[in-house]
């Protein structure tokens, strides 16, 4: 896959920087490539998260309203993440 998170991030899992990022996307189908691959990744993270909830803390049940309000939640926190992730931003 030409676009990807190994695109994206480092060998040791931090995002990469713009200039370096851009420079290893060649075109528009690589970026929708990256994104796809993110896309997925959210979507089977989100379902998993929410089989935990389900089975250990009687949360929303494995289905895909309930992903969805995982994502709405992750969303909602990305910059918490970010930072979990080492990117630091004074946004």
């Amino acid at each position: 896959m030409a676009g990807s998170w190994r695109h994206m991030t480092t060998s040791k899992g931090r995002l990469r920087n713009s200039e370096t990022f851009c420079g290893r996307i060649e075109n528009g189908g690589d970026a929708y490539e990256a994104a796809e691959e993110c896309y997925g990744m959210i979507w089977w993270l989100a379902r998993t998260v929410a089989g935990l909830r389900e089975d250990d803390f009687g949360g929303p049940e494995r289905t895909r309203d309930g992903m969805l309000d995982i994502i709405a939640e992750a969303e909602a926190n990305y910059r918490d993440g970010l930072k979990l992730g080492g990117v630091q931003r004074d946004r």
